[in-house]
């Protein structure tokens, strides 16, 4: 599940849209040929100019020196001898080209931000990709819900999500209220919320994970609500 040129192709489609609207002559993007293994190996860049319908106006002044010329550089519009030939991972000369310009706060500059690259993250979509309906539409609290707890697959139509510590149940205790959810009665334990379709079968599996996660699971017995 990693969907960086194609998610890349989505901003930039935005981008040209809105260049559209408002009469601009080019898109520009802070990319470096080799920062990303997906989404900017050259030969990816090219594809993405070419799928989003914006062949020589597409300009990155961070490694423009080491592409062909666009048609605003050609044109005069913008000078290309002003333009940058940055390569590879490194972020050190961004970093100083930041300092030049007296531009001292910025965000942390790592990858791995994106979800769909974390293996625990993608294995849970997949899942919910898999056990949808065809045709349907994915609901969003679903989609909100993928990034907490841990999720146990119950049935074809049945998942839980268990929280993992306070914030995670604080988080899930706002979905509660949309639909059923299980708690210890005596004992502190995690907020767990169910999706899907529920039958009265499904109470002591789920009666059996909130036991396993409170405090009380050394006990030989406790409720559930």
């Amino acid at each position: 599940m990693n969907p960086c040129i194609d998610c890349r192709i989505f901003m930039i489609n935005r981008a040209k849209r809105f260049m559209d609207e408002v009469g601009a002559d080019f898109v520009f993007t802070g990319e470096v040929i080799g920062q990303r293994p997906m989404s900017q190996r050259r030969h990816t860049i090219d594809l993405v100019e070419r799928e989003v319908g914006l062949e020589g106006r597409l300009l990155r002044p961070l490694s423009a020196k080491l592409l062909p010329p666009t048609i605003v550089e050609e044109e005069g519009r913008v000078d290309r001898e002003k333009l940058l030939g940055l390569s590879g991972r490194t972020r050190r000369p961004q970093i100083e080209l930041a300092r030049k310009f007296g531009i001292n706060e910025f965000m942390q500059p790592a990858g791995g931000c994106c979800f769909l690259t974390d293996k625990a993250y993608s294995r849970k979509l997949r899942d919910l990709l898999g056990h949808m309906e065809e045709g349907s539409e994915l609901d969003m609290e679903s989609v909100y819900t993928l990034g907490v707890g841990r999720h146990f697959r119950l049935s074809e139509n049945l998942k839980i999500i268990v929280g993992r510590d306070e914030t995670e149940n604080n988080f899930l205790d706002y979905y509660r209220k949309s639909g059923w959810s299980a708690h210890a009665a005596d004992f502190k334990g995690p907020t767990v919320i169910v999706q899907g379709e529920l039958n009265e079968n499904d109470f002591a599996p789920i009666a059996a994970l909130v036991a396993r996660y409170c405090k009380g699971r050394e006990e030989p017995s406790l409720r559930v609500e």
